[in-house]
């Protein structure tokens, strides 16, 4: 297939799924080099040679023609033809392959009953003009009635049905996109990196996405948690209660580099969190991406895409129950509202009671999403998107000791805290996304968002810790309060000029933040905590007699232009964008009312991406590409001015590879990446900053991403980053960036199979393993290091009619190790002990 045919010969393609689509060092490291090495070779190699053992084996695929004969209850609800089918082929165990056209228009009743799989499939497709025919593997094609019928006999034995010529489903290409569902672990369109609809495989930049199946499969409880099998992502460890501290390509993503359907998701660190439950899916982009969202750090973007109203029903509840305590009842209901679809509504809910690792302490959430759509004509859309979220939780300490003494060492349960240190957040988000094409060339795109964020917060930092195991405890106690408008406009054109095809991107994106910090309660140091005998008491908020009010406005506004062009096999991508920000900070008096100015900023940056993709026939897309960002700086320069922004540039080459006719998805990339400005210590000046910092991160990532014809599905991924901080005046150069391994890897595999009376079932197992690294805590910059950890994951679900029964266990060796020491001398954090939950899920 030529470069100008790529895509249009759509068909879409439902496979099985199981269900709906030193200086000093820390104690040893747990696992030697070597075992690592096996370790991962064995789990890559097992699910490499299961997989293609089950896609070959007569004996499998013997089985599967037999299940195919045994009936099972089914519930398929009222929708779409296409989610009928979907939903039947994916709990019957079943692969469908057709042309997306033959579909399109069509609607189903549903199905409920007991049934084979081609008694199910008959039963959907009465009076829909379509038959099914099968082949020798046992997939299932469709055809119209019209279509000669050479034998009546069932098609599982048909000598003539066995010989049909293999199915093959051209450019893999799905009816997705890029803020839709998608079924199983692959996703193919993304939107992230481009700000349009573009299929992953013509972006010049690497991505990865990570679905809402594999959410819902793993259970994830947080943002880290999703990101834990992303290959370049170091995902946090600490028990934060916050979304900002993973690391990309060795940069942590910090506040700005969390997005919410494009926006920003907060305007300050500790703010509103992302529940992985409201998610459709979750992309990464790696490597500056300023060109598109103003100032982010130099690593990447996290992009969150919000679950949306459907056309198909959308209807689950669920309740699970699990390690301390954690009691958690969820619903996603959504659907058309009219006969016609113009109106479609979507409904995400959670809430959960539970405790933690630590004493007196509680991970509490309430969380309600309601969105609606309105498709006003075929080229104007409007949908709404709201989100309410309350959160009682709180920012963990370390409480391990490095070098346990004569008492030995501290229970893990201990909280430095007590009842305190916590974040009582309260936050709401209201807005729109709204599309409008006024002809085959020009579409129009705003989204915008208004963001209310409350946080009663009673910090507590300790400060002090004896040699006999007593912690100075300091106490301070803020209200905080953020407001956001954020919107972003956006002219799209495709327009053809000889041989070039052009899709061009026009946009102007403003962001306001009002920040205020209340500090009108008591500080100071209270009674000391005990680490061994733990007196826990609730610290009283008294009126300060010097209460501040802390006010710091944000504003960015950026005009950005973007052309992806296509020429045969060739495409595109040249973008540039010119940023204006303002940041300042006054600090006023409360009983006075004497203003003090903290700092006032208005940088300024150009940023630009320039990248290349070649579309070979064969599924492979080789890339490279040269980005660049910016991100302000905070603090008073040698001279008395104001901090330039730190600026970011990557140079990457990638190639990704898509194989034609299979659910798979293949990356290498390799980048260099550097960023300079960075702001250092003034030495001799106290309160001055000098701005001749540099950091380089440069690296190899790789990840596999594929679902096997015998039902097994695969994530991989291996990081390899070299970061070194080249140029500072803090004692850290020479040193790696702290919390970045030069090795990391992860594997997650799930086998989809039938048990008992055919029930549909699954279990999967994970493997994550981070490599030695520089603690996250190494203030005094003395090299303090983490040894490196595997830890295993696992899951088991089976199906039974509308209902799905399923386990998650999280370090399922329970490997536990000490690391990120050094936030005081001698004190360390330890990873998170295995956890378990049980889950019951109600799709109706």
């Amino acid at each position: 297939m030529s470069g100008s045919e790529y895509g249009k010969n759509k068909h879409f393609f439902l496979p099985y799924k199981g269900h709906p689509m030193t200086a000093r060092t820390l104690a040893p490291t747990n696992l030697r080099p070597s075992a690592l090495a096996l370790a991962i070779q064995a789990l890559f190699l097992a699910g490499a040679a299961y997989g293609a053992l089950a896609f070959t084996a007569p004996g499998a695929r013997a089985q599967t023609l037999d299940s195919a004969e045994v009936k099972r209850q089914y519930a398929i609800p009222a929708g779409s033809l296409e989610r009928a089918l979907t939903s039947f082929a994916s709990a019957a165990g079943a692969e469908l392959s057709a042309d997306a056209a033959l579909l399109q228009g069509k609607s189903s009743s549903g199905l409920s009953g007991s049934y084979t799989v081609r008694q199910g499939f008959d039963a959907l497709l009465r009076g829909q003009g379509l038959r099914l025919v099968a082949g020798a593997n046992g997939a299932y094609a469709l055809r119209t009635e019209a279509a000669p019928v050479t034998n009546a006999a069932p098609a599982t034995t048909s000598t003539s049905a066995a010989t049909l010529p293999a199915i093959t489903v051209n450019a893999a290409l799905e009816r997705e996109t890029a803020t839709g569902p998608v079924r199983g672990y692959v996703a193919r369109r993304s939107n992230s990196a481009t700000k349009t609809d573009t299929a992953l495989n013509e972006n010049p930049q690497s991505v990865s996405v990570v679905t809402a199946d594999e959410i819902s499969d793993r259970n994830a409880e947080s943002l880290d948690e999703t990101l834990r099998y992303t290959a370049g992502v170091t995902p946090n460890q600490r028990p934060l209660g916050s979304d900002d501290s993973s690391l990309l390509r060795g940069f942590t993503i910090e506040t700005t580099g969390i997005l919410q359907d494009g926006l920003r998701n907060s305007g300050r660190t500790f703010g509103a969190s992302i529940e992985p439950y409201g998610l459709e899916r979750l992309e990464v982009l790696r490597g500056p991406a300023s060109v598109l969202y103003g100032q982010i750090p130099p690593g990447g973007v996290v992009n969150a895409v919000s679950k949306r109203p459907s056309a198909d029903a959308v209807r689950e509840i669920g309740l699970e129950y699990g390690s301390y305590q954690r009691r958690q009842l969820k619903a996603d209901v959504g659907g058309a509202i009219d006969g016609q679809g113009a109106w479609t509504y979507r409904v995400v809910m959670l809430g959960r009671e539970a405790n933690t690792r630590l004493d007196h302490d509680s991970d509490n959430r309430l969380y309600f999403a309601p969105s609606l759509t309105w498709k006003i004509d075929a080229d104007t859309r409007l949908t709404l998107l709201a989100r309410h979220e309350r959160d009682n939780q709180q920012y963990a300490f370390p409480n391990q000791l490095l070098e346990p003494g004569p008492r030995g060492q501290v229970d893990p349960h201990v909280n430095l805290m007590g009842y305190d240190n916590r974040f009582k957040r309260s936050n709401t988000m209201l807005g729109y996304e709204f599309e409008h094409k006024f002809n085959d060339t020009w579409t129009l795109h705003q989204n915008l968002r208004y963001t209310r964020l409350k946080n009663e917060r009673t910090d507590m930092f300790p400060l002090g810790l004896s040699t006999d195991g007593i912690v100075e405890r300091y106490f301070r106690p803020v209200d905080t309060e953020s407001t956001s408008v954020l919107a972003d406009t956006r002219l799209q054109a495709q327009f053809a000029s000889g041989a070039l095809r052009h899709h061009v991107l026009l946009g102007m994106d403003y962001a306001n933040f009002r920040n205020t910090d209340d500090y009108i309660y008591q500080v100071g140091f209270i009674a000391p905590l005990d680490l061994y005998h733990p007196v826990y008491e609730k610290q009283l908020k008294r009126p300060s007699t010097k209460p501040t009010i802390v006010y710091a406005p944000s504003r960015q506004l950026g005009l950005y232009a973007q052309d992806q062009l296509k020429w045969d096999r060739w495409v595109v991508t040249a973008g540039l964008r010119r940023d204006k920000a303002t940041q300042s900070q006054t600090t006023t008096n409360v009983l006075t009312g004497a203003v003090r100015p903290d700092y006032a900023l208005s940088p300024s940056a150009t940023t630009g991406r320039l990248g290349a993709v070649y579309l070979f026939d064969n599924g492979w897309s080789p890339y490279v590409s040269y980005a660049t960002s910016f991100s302000p700086e905070l603090g008073k320069a040698i001279d008395g001015g104001a901090l330039q922004p730190s600026r970011g540039k990557q140079l990457e080459a990638g190639v990704r590879f898509e194989p034609v006719g299979q659910r798979a998805s293949y990356t290498a990339a390799v980048f260099d990446l550097v960023r300079n400005n960075v702001s250092t210590a003034a030495i001799g000046n106290p309160g001055f900053l000098l701005q001749t910092g540099q950091v380089t991160s440069r690296g190899l990532e790789l990840e596999a991403r594929t679902e096997f014809a015998s039902h097994l599905s695969l994530i991989a991924q291996y990081t390899y980053l070299d970061t070194n901080i080249n140029r500072s005046t803090n004692g850290d150069q020479g040193l790696q960036q702290p919390g970045a391994p030069r090795h990391s890897a992860s594997a997650w595999a799930r086998q989809a199979f039938n048990v008992a009376d055919g029930l549909p079932a699954y279990a999967a197992l994970g493997m994550r393993f981070l490599g030695a690294m520089r603690s996250n805590s190494d203030g005094d910059n003395l090299n303090i290091r983490n040894g490196g950890i595997t830890q295993w994951d696992a899951a088991l679900g089976v199906t039974r009619g509308p209902w799905q029964f399923s386990l998650n266990v999280n370090n399922l060796l329970n490997k536990q190790s000490l690391y990120d020491c050094g936030y005081l001398p001698g004190l360390c954090y330890r990873n998170a002990e295995r956890t378990a939950n049980v889950s019951a899920m109600y799709r109706f």
